[in-house]
């Protein structure tokens, strides 16, 4: 499983001329590590000198944040593999034979569920990593001023892999009829990627007032 391979093994296998993992994969990648270093930014604040003297709701909720940073980032590393693993069962599908006619029903009927599973992997991906920027606004606005710079680079890693889900998602409908479901996906996947973008640079922007002390 991808998961289990060393950073350097999992570049090796993105870099290979095989075509998964692809920037399906990546994304997920990124979506993780966005969620590792919100985690990261409470790990270094929750409990510490950094907190003691915030009220009690807001030590509640950066304590809620972690929690939730923590059970996202399981699920990122989950889609990585869910990504690859969906693209070979469509390959796998286009290989089977075709002979009769029974063979070619059962090819198509299995090309339509692989088709299926293809693009709701990176439409998952795409919400669930919209659901990380609770967190990063509470890590940005109360995390160890030592560490906040890395709740913005945790915003720009969630707002990479909306946009490569994105690009996922709109690869895979290039090649399905346009009706109104696909068109319905395309315009919702649009306002998550500029939503995402607002977010991004909001919480960038408030990263770097903090840091210059304005």
């Amino acid at each position: 499983m991808l998961k289990d391979l060393s950073l350097k093994e999992f570049t090796d296998e993105l870099a290979s001329g095989s075509p998964a993992p692809g920037g399906g994969a990546a994304a997920g990648l990124s979506a993780a590590i966005g969620a590792s270093l919100a985690s990261m930014v409470f790990n270094l604040t929750v409990d510490k000198k950094a907190s003691e003297n915030y009220p009690d709701d807001v030590k509640s909720a950066m304590k809620a944040a972690l929690v939730t940073s923590e059970e996202l980032r399981a699920r990122y590393v989950e889609l990585i593999d869910k990504d690859a693993d969906s693209f070979n069962l469509l390959m796998a599908a286009y290989r089977l034979p075709k002979d009769t006619e029974e063979a070619k029903a059962a090819r198509s009927e299995k090309i339509c569920e692989a088709k299926d599973l293809v693009l709701q992997v990176p439409r998952q991906l795409l919400t669930e990593s919209y659901k990380l920027y609770d967190s990063l606004k509470v890590a940005s606005e109360y995390g160890n001023k030592n560490a906040i710079s890395d709740a913005g680079v945790g915003a720009i890693m969630v707002h990479g892999a909306i946009e490569g889900a994105a690009l996922n998602v709109f690869i895979n409908l290039a090649g399905m009829e346009v009706n109104e479901e696909t068109i319905a996906i395309k315009e919702e996947s649009d306002r998550i990627v500029e939503s995402s973008r607002c977010i991004k640079e909001d919480i960038v922007s408030q990263v770097i007032d903090k840091i210059y002390g304005r």
